[in-house]
């Protein structure tokens, strides 16, 4: 089996086949999580486009404690407001292209 997508032209009496190099993307890298300046109920999550991009734009899914919050498109940052204090959140980013989910960062 090769990586990548395979595209079949079936328009002609032939079916055409094409190889790409389209893969998965990688995990996102610089993951930082830190508070905005001066607040205490928000936090920003950063992260860097992974090198690997599967050769597809890369998107992003950003999870909180397990739920999907937000699917970023292009953007490296989100912030959230409205969080309690003292209280222990999980964080996760995915990045995914046309092909599905790629690498992650916890």
């Amino acid at each position: 089996s090769l990586p990548g997508r395979f595209l079949i032209d079936q328009s002609g009496k032939q079916a055409n086949v094409t190889i790409t190099d389209d893969d998965f993307p990688g995990a996102p890298t610089n993951f930082m999580i830190s508070p905005p300046s001066g607040s205490c109920d928000q936090l920003m999550v950063t992260w860097t486009a992974p090198s690997n991009t599967g050769g597809l734009p890369v998107k992003y899914k950003v999870y909180r404690n397990g739920t999907l919050i937000h699917q970023v498109i292009s953007t490296a940052t989100t912030t959230w407001s409205g969080l309690t204090a003292n209280t222990q959140y999980t964080v996760r980013v995915v990045a995914f292209n046309d092909l599905g989910d790629g690498g992650e960062v916890t």
